[in-house]
């Protein structure tokens, strides 16, 4: 069955956005979502985990959830903290090593703002933290969302930032 992002998203959203996270696309397999909960391995050492999970959840938590429970936990922590994830494209997209898909990031990040309008996302563009896969795009972000932050997956899951669990 196809995972309705829109909805698993809504299930954690803050009342009130205080930081927003962009993400590029849903994984290009369809078949995982950051909102959609599941145990993770914690035998990797961190830096060596690059998944999208373990990237948010090492850098408030500094830990991997290792059961589904968990996972939901630290969903409803960020969301109690007004944490919230969004992605530039809304349908699951292979980006890496395919020009198609990084012209298709690059053209929906003209359109993000719309996007975040029509979902009612009110937050500062100071408030917005764009987490890059890949660099391809960086210079369109910066340009459309200048005033933003732009981290590398590798650098904000090493930046801790504590969350109170």
């Amino acid at each position: 069955m196809a995972i309705d992002y829109f909805n698993e998203s809504e299930n954690y959203r803050p009342k009130t956005i205080k930081t927003l996270l962009v993400g590029e696309a849903p994984p290009s397999s369809g078949k995982t979502y950051f909102y959609v909960p599941q145990a993770m391995s914690d035998k990797d050492l961190i830096q060596n985990d690059s998944s999208l999970p373990a990237t948010i959840f090492n850098h408030y938590f500094q830990k991997r959830p290792t059961t589904a429970e968990e996972y939901v936990n630290f969903l409803r922590l960020l969301q109690g903290k007004g944490i919230f994830l969004i992605d530039i494209c809304d349908e699951p997209i292979k980006v890496r090593n395919n020009p198609e898909g990084i012209q298709r990031i690059k053209r929906e990040i003209l359109e993000l703002r719309g996007k975040m309008k029509r979902r009612n996302i009110n937050v500062a563009v100071e408030d917005i933290v764009f987490l890059l896969a890949r660099k391809d795009y960086k210079k369109d972000i910066k340009r459309e969302f200048p005033n933003s932050t732009y981290k590398t997956w590798i650098d904000f899951r090493m930046s801790p930032e504590p969350c109170n669990l």
